[in-house]
């Protein structure tokens, strides 16, 4: 299993992704157990706890500082030939920010329109409950499916890019948990769904992979 992972990096997320699909799709009463489990009577309690507040917030301050520091490296390529092998680098990391946590996200929830875990009849809202991936039409904007945290937690591992190979899985050991706790931190709050982190988060992870492998990224030096 390990060698099939290691050849077949995207086949393995994407059978993952699949399976943890099936998962909510075949019992949605798991999203609602999760979420329930951080409510008192219909109030997420967790919601104003500080320390999940400033995770949040870092979460959302990070692309703040990553991408403008990426956008400065794509600037002094021309100016630098050497800087060219950096430079992809950092347009690796732009387009999996765009592409991932923006656009992606932003047409499952449009596509999707699922309403929030706040917003449902259980917890104390006027909506509907759907499982992931039924096409609801229940919320009008800034819907539940996926998950734009997770998928920014996501792609804040883009940066891995930038360590060299033999230090990279001694990075990545830290960052890896820490941006799955980061994702599942909007769970608490009764922002999201479980699969919408879950699936959020592993749907950028594989298309990150897919678009370092377009781009014929070798290891950093």
């Amino acid at each position: 299993m390990s060698v099939y992972v290691s050849l077949n990096p995207l086949a393995a997320l994407g059978i993952v992704i699949l399976l943890c699909s099936m998962l909510f799709v075949m019992f949605p009463q798991i999203d609602m157990g999760v979420s329930r489990f951080s409510t008192f009577g219909t109030r997420f309690y967790l919601s104003e706890n500080p320390l999940l507040l400033w995770i949040r917030d870092a979460n959302r301050m990070l692309p703040y500082i990553v991408l403008p520091i990426m956008i400065v490296l794509l600037a002094a390529r021309p100016l630098h030939s050497s800087l060219r092998s950096m430079t992809r680098r950092a347009l690796f990391v732009v387009l999996s920010y765009v592409l991932g946590s923006a656009i992606t996200v932003q047409v499952f929830k449009n596509f999707f329109s699922r309403a929030r875990p706040r917003d449902v009849i259980e917890f104390g809202g006027t909506l509907e409950f759907t499982p992931a991936w039924q096409f609801a039409s229940v919320c009008e904007r800034n819907c539940s499916f996926l998950s734009g945290e997770a998928a920014s937690a996501a792609a804040f591992l883009a940066i891995l890019v930038f360590v060299s190979r033999p230090y990279r899985m001694v990075v990545a050991a830290p960052l890896v948990p820490l941006s799955i706790i980061v994702a599942l931190n909007r769970v608490a709050f009764g922002a999201h769904f479980l699969s919408d982190a879950v699936l959020g988060w592993l749907i950028v992870l594989w298309l990150m992979l897919w678009l370092y492998r377009k781009m014929g990224l070798d290891p950093a030096p």
